[in-house]
């Protein structure tokens, strides 16, 4: 054999180890694809034969409106064993506007922080016709047949019927 000969045959094993480790490295970093029979035996999961109900979301707080929601609409004061009649209540509350005794204030805006709790942005004027403004808290407890503020230890206030 010539060195032609033995350079050709060595160039040419070196180039068979190279492809081999290439071939060999190239399928072992390939994805490995799914066998046809597994894919075939999957299992899918029946339907449900009544749906679940989807559930509803819950409201997002605090909103606001222009207008006291009817819950807390009404008239209220301390004792109402009276039925309230002959007098006036403590609170008279209408959809636009508060009442304190004799003072009418109107409502600018209703924060709610529940459907039980409320802060009033009133606007109103004194007994020397000055414009003020104010912001009345108000909770709902007892199931909505009382009312009181949103701090602790406010006073209590029934509905008058």
């Amino acid at each position: 054999m010539g060195r032609a000969a033995i350079v050709f045959a060595t160039v040419a094993w070196l180039s068979s180890v190279a492809l081999a480790f290439m071939v060999g490295r190239a399928t072992a970093t390939m994805p490995i694809q799914p066998q046809i029979a597994d894919t075939m035996s999957a299992t899918l999961d029946e339907p449900s034969p009544t749906p679940s109900p989807t559930p509803k979301p819950s409201p997002i707080y605090p909103k606001y409106s222009s207008t006291i929601p009817a819950a807390f609409r009404g008239r209220w004061d301390e004792i109402v064993s009276d039925g309230c009649e002959g007098r006036e209540a403590r609170f008279m509350i209408a959809a636009n506007t508060v009442a304190n005794f004799e003072v009418e204030n109107d409502v600018e805006r209703v924060k709610l922080y529940s459907p039980t709790e409320i802060d009033v942005d009133v606007t109103g004027y004194d007994e020397n016709k000055n414009q003020y403004n104010d912001t009345l808290e108000f909770k709902l407890v007892d199931g909505g047949k009382t009312l009181t503020g949103r701090k602790k230890g406010a006073a209590y206030f029934h509905k008058c019927p």
